[in-house]
């Protein structure tokens, strides 16, 4: 989904603002969110009474609003400035930032996480490397 958005966000909507962007995002979801919400529960009185609830609501709303909201702005924004490629290459990192995030947390790593990271990167690097073999099949085809 990431490709679809970035191609869409560079070739469609270059000239709107990030923030309206990301804006717009939110507000289509918002009614389906809601809906979620009703149908889970958290509407339940038993909820607002709980003493740790506000703690809750208010991390929540600060991962909403830095994890979220703030990094859709900025991801707007850098595919406005560059190509789409580049700007998706960006969504490599976010794995590692979790893996870290999970680890200063104070998750476990396990032996199968390494080598599905492992995986992972070395589908990374093959999908984007240039052969040398494909360049010469693609320089006898055209010249």
């Amino acid at each position: 989904m990431y490709a679809i958005n970035v191609n869409i966000i560079k070739r469609y909507l270059q000239e709107v603002k990030p923030l309206a962007i990301a804006v717009g995002n939110y507000v289509v979801i918002f009614i389906p969110a809601l809906i979620v919400l009703v149908f889970a529960g958290f509407f339940n009185p038993e909820n607002f009474s709980n003493p740790d609830f506000n703690n809750a609501i208010g991390y929540v709303v600060i991962l909403s609003f830095f994890g979220t909201a703030l990094a859709k702005v900025l991801f707007n924004t850098l595919v406005q400035m560059s190509t789409p490629v580049f700007a998706s290459s960006v969504t490599y990192i976010m794995p590692i930032v979790a893996l870290i995030w999970g680890l200063l947390d104070g998750e476990s790593f396990s032996i199968t996480q390494i080598i599905g990271t492992l995986i992972i990167l070395i589908g990374v690097y093959l999908a984007n490397r240039k052969t040398k073999k494909s360049e010469t099949f693609k320089f006898r085809i055209f010249n």
